[in-house]
C-alpha cells in the first residue's frame, strides 16, 4: 500500500507539473534594440511626410513644390547656384561666428563675476539683447556699405549678446560653497577660475553658443535678404520673385540641414567635455 500510494503522487506531481508548464504563456516576440525602436518611428514619420507632401505637392505645383521635383532641382542647381551661396554665406558666417564667440564668453565672465563690470554694461547689454538684429541692417549699410564686412558685423551683433546673457547666468551660479572651500585651501584667483569657476559655467558656454549660432544665422540670412547681391538669402529671393518653388526650398532645405548638423555638433561636444551635465545624455 505504502508503495502504491507514492507512486500515485510521484504520478499525481508529475501531472501537476505538466498541466502548469502547458498553461505557462508562450515566449514573446524579441523587443528591437533600442537604436532601432528610437529611429524607427523617425523614418516611419518621415516617409509619411515625404509620400503625403508628394501627392499634395502635385496638385499644387505652382505654390508648393514636391519632393521628387525638389530633388531635381537639387542635383540641376547644385554647383550654379547652390554652391557659390552656401560658400559666401557660410564665410561670412565662420568669420562673425569665430569672433563672437571668444568674444561673448569673455565680456559674459566679465559680468558674471564683477558687480562693476555688470553695472556698467548690464543695461547696453539688456538693451540690445532685445532689439530686433534686422533693425540694425540700414545703420550697418550706412557704415560699411553692402560688402562681405557687413555680413559680418550682422553676423556678430545678431549672436554676441545671446552668448553674453548665457554665460553671464552661469558665471553667476557657480556654488558660492566651491569657491570658499577653494579660497581654504590657499589657492590663487586663477586657479579658482580654472578649477571651479571655468568647468561650472561649460555647459553655459555651450548653451550660449546654440542660441549664437541660430541667431547669428538668421541674421546673415536675413541681411542677404534685404541688401546683399549674393548668398543665401539673395538666392532665396530670386527664386521665390519668379515662383521657382522647386529650386526655392532646394537651399531651404539644405539650410535646415546644416543648421541641424552645427547644432548636433555643438550638443556632441558638450557631452563629450561635460558628462556630468544632467539631461544631455537622454537627446
Amino acid at each position: 500500500m505504502v508503495i502504491r500510494r507514492r507512486s500515485f503522487r510521484s504520478r499525481w506531481r508529475l501531472g501537476t507539473m505538466a498541466v502548469l508548464a502547458s498553461a505557462s504563456p508562450a515566449p514573446g516576440p524579441r523587443a528591437l534594440p533600442p537604436i532601432v525602436s528610437s529611429i524607427a518611428p523617425r523614418v516611419l514619420s518621415l516617409v509619411v511626410v515625404l509620400a503625403a507632401w508628394e501627392l499634395y505637392g502635385r496638385a499644387n505645383a505652382i505654390f508648393l513644390s514636391y519632393p521628387s521635383a525638389i530633388a531635381a532641382a537639387f542635383v540641376a542647381r547644385l554647383v550654379p547656384d547652390i554652391i557659390p551661396a552656401f560658400g559666401h554665406t557660410g564665410e561670412a558666417f565662420a568669420l562673425g561666428f569665430a569672433m563672437l564667440l571668444p568674444l561673448g564668453i569673455a565680456i559674459g565672465m566679465a559680468m558674471g563675476r564683477s558687480r562693476t563690470i555688470d553695472t556698467i554694461l548690464g543695461p547696453y547689454v539688456n538693451a540690445f539683447y532685445v532689439t530686433p538684429r534686422v533693425t540694425l541692417i540700414p545703420l550697418l549699410v550706412l557704415w560699411l556699405g553692402i560688402a562681405f564686412q557687413m555680413q559680418v558685423a550682422i553676423v556678430v551683433l545678431a549672436g554676441i549678446f545671446p552668448v553674453i546673457v548665457t554665460v553671464y547666468a552661469g558665471a553667476r551660479i557657480v556654488d558660492r560653497d566651491l569657491v570658499e572651500v577653494g579660497q581654504t585651501f590657499v589657492a590663487s584667483r586663477a586657479q579658482i577660475f580654472r578649477t571651479i569657476i571655468l568647468p561650472g559655467t561649460i555647459p553655459y558656454i555651450f548653451t550660449g553658443a546654440r542660441l549664437g549660432l541660430a541667431r547669428a544665422l538668421g541674421g546673415v540670412i536675413s541681411a542677404e535678404m534685404t541688401v546683399s547681391i549674393t548668398g543665401v538669402g539673395r538666392l532665396l529671393i530670386s527664386k521665390a520673385q519668379f515662383l521657382k518653388m522647386d529650386e526655392l526650398f532646394a537651399p531651404l532645405i539644405v539650410l535646415g540641414l546644416a543648421s541641424i548638423a552645427l547644432t548636433s555638433t555643438l550638443l556632441w561636444m558638450q557631452r563629450r567635455l561635460t558628462p556630468w551635465a544632467t539631461g544631455l545624455r537622454s537627446r
